[in-house]
């Protein structure tokens, strides 16, 4: 039995759309289990932009990030300080609601983590404590704060 063209593009199209929902949604637990081993479900790395040549003033800088999730829109609040173009500190708020403040939860259990003691220019967080999506609010606002503290 030969299966329409169309039918193999929906299914196709399904399954992908059904695995970036499972992919962005962490693939944890919610007992939060993930966020009690960041070895296992963080990642931090290099920046590929050209920020990396950027001297950064000394101060404690702030920025909002918003990003897209099954349920909408979502966004946090980052403060970080800066010294010698090194984070010596970073606080995240969450802004949202549901099961994005959930994962939004676990994000900022894992952050410091990641980032303190790391060059502002070298960071580029992709995924956090079992959380993928809260990630990308972070790097806009980590931008922000990289665009007040240029020189």
């Amino acid at each position: 039995m030969k299966i329409p063209t169309y039918k193999k593009v929906l299914t196709a199209t399904a399954a992908a759309a059904m695995l970036s929902f499972v992919a962005a949604c962490g693939g944890s637990s919610s007992d939060g289990a993930a966020a009690s081993d960041p070895t296992a479900s963080a990642s931090a790395s290099a920046s590929t932009s050209t920020d990396a040549a950027t001297t950064f003033k000394d101060g404690d800088y702030s920025g909002e990030g918003s990003y897209a999730n099954p349920g909408g829109n979502s966004s946090v609040m980052v403060k970080m300080t800066i010294a010698d173009g090194t984070i010596t500190a970073v606080e995240v708020t969450p802004e949202a609601q549901g099961t994005s403040l959930q994962y939004q939860r676990k994000f900022v259990s894992g952050i410091a983590a990641e980032v303190v003691g790391k060059k502002l220019s070298e960071i580029n967080v992709s995924k956090v404590a079992g959380s993928s999506l809260t990630s990308q609010g972070f790097n806009a606002a980590l931008d922000e704060i990289k665009a007040d503290a240029s020189d």
